[in-house]
């Protein structure tokens, strides 16, 4: 039986981390001082960690080793330590890209031998927080480096040059930072690394197969992330235009729609379509979220409101996935949009085809009015109807208007229901 001593420490430590999550929700948000360069934060994170990993990650809170560890650091935001070598010394990474994460997962399985199953990835949205709670590590790097003895400007370097010899991409790998002990309650979703890998994760690029199957040693997933990065370089510019674009295999959208599944409604949009920008210049993002329809749930533009309005998130493009992921999101927005602005049309189209069939039989009764006010409401009404039918064919798309009547003499208006079912979802 365990002492009382022993108990009254853990529930010490346990009421202690209900304070910090109750009163520090948003995380310790960082204050630096004025004439911080801060980057733009992309709107979804990931994090990959497991039951070994330093600090704490489940889904109500994320917790840095060293605010475990302690009250104290869970509540001083590193600009304002006594000491900047402590601070320096404590700027480490927490999230991260997509592509990266995904390296990451098998090489934490060859490098700390853990299973797959016991490896989560985590996607938060930063949109959920307040603005100051994530700082990106080049700036914070860029902050520390003269009080830490050079490692951090190395670093600093390392991550910012180009590569030399192979490849074009430089040691950035879109990392992200927190501090203290942040809520994720309601703001972030967790799936199995070999959740991902059943649903088929290593189907979606060549690599990945060969990465499952990494011994210890043979994991120098830096590079690999560089590696994998190249096609975003190394494209033609002729593919820059839409025309250039490469469709999504049927296959693989399937995999990326069943993977994005897995996270659940809300999350599953920006995985599949992370996953799908995993390579540049390829198109189909609206076929990805299609899918889900056909897994139990029909995607709502609406009700999942993912759309990731930023820009110049890495003007720099050292992160030139999370530009790709940004652009194919986004685009997948405005897509559902015409669609959706051109269905409101047809009904708009219709509408104006039914009045103009009642206004046509209308004109042909010949009889002198005897109310003349309703006889010059009506005839306001008719006008009305006929105006806006012109404005239509003349303003809008010829596919959107090729039911409108426009002649009022016509006895018998027909629709052209073909054109119009093209745009159906």
């Amino acid at each position: 039986m365990a002492s009382r001593h022993s108990l009254m420490e853990n529930l010490a430590v346990n009421l202690e981390a209900l304070h910090i999550l109750e009163s520090n929700r948003d995380g310790l948000r960082f204050s630096p001082p004025d004439g911080f360069r801060r980057s733009p934060v992309p709107r979804y994170l990931f994090r990959v960690c497991s039951p070994n990993s330093a600090g704490r990650t489940t889904l109500d809170v994320v917790e840095s080793a060293s605010a475990a560890s302690s009250y104290h650091a869970s509540r001083t935001c590193l600009f304002r330590m006594d000491d900047p070598t402590l601070a320096a010394d404590m700027v480490s990474k927490h999230l991260r890209s997509l592509l990266a994460a995904l390296v990451y997962v098998f090489y934490r399985r060859a490098r700390c031998s853990e299973r797959l199953r016991d490896i989560s990835v985590f996607v938060v949205d930063t949109w959920a927080f307040r603005e100051d709670t994530f700082a990106r590590d080049l700036d914070l790097i860029r902050a520390f480096a003269r009080h830490d003895g050079g490692d951090l400007a190395n670093l600093a370097g390392l991550r910012r040059r180009r590569r030399h010899g192979r490849w074009a991409g430089s040691y950035a790998f879109g990392e992200y930072l927190t501090q203290g002990a942040l809520s994720l309650a309601g703001r972030c979703a967790r799936v199995t690394a070999q959740d991902m890998v059943d649903c088929g994760l290593l189907e979606l690029h060549p690599r990945f197969a060969e990465f499952a199957r990494w011994a210890k040693g043979d994991e120098a997933w830096a590079d690999l992330v560089i590696e994998l990065r190249e096609p975003f370089y190394t494209r033609p510019a002729s593919s820059a235009s839409a025309a250039g674009g490469r469709r999504v295999f049927p296959n693989d959208a399937q995999i990326m729609s069943r993977i994005g599944n897995l996270f659940g409604v809300g999350w599953r949009a920006p995985i599949a379509v992370a996953l799908l920008s995993l390579a540049p210049n390829r198109t189909g993002a609206v076929e990805l979220l299609l899918n889900f329809g056909l897994l139990g749930q029909v995607w709502d533009p609406t009700k999942e409101a993912c759309l990731d309005s930023a820009t110049g998130v890495d003007p720099d493009n050292t992160l030139p996935e999370v530009a790709e992921f940004i652009y194919n999101l986004n685009d997948s927005y405005l897509e559902f949009a015409e669609v959706g602005v051109r269905s409101y049309i047809d009904q708009v189209a219709e509408t104006l085809d039914a009045a103009q069939r009642l206004i046509s039989k209308a004109d042909k009764v010949r009889q002198p009015p005897r109310d003349f006010a309703a006889t010059a409401r009506r005839s306001s009404l008719f006008r009305l109807v006929r105006a806006l039918s012109e404005l239509a064919h003349h303003a809008l798309p010829e596919e959107n208007v090729t039911g409108v009547v426009t002649s009022a003499s016509s006895d018998e208006c027909t629709s052209d229901e073909t054109g119009r079912g093209a745009w159906s979802l």
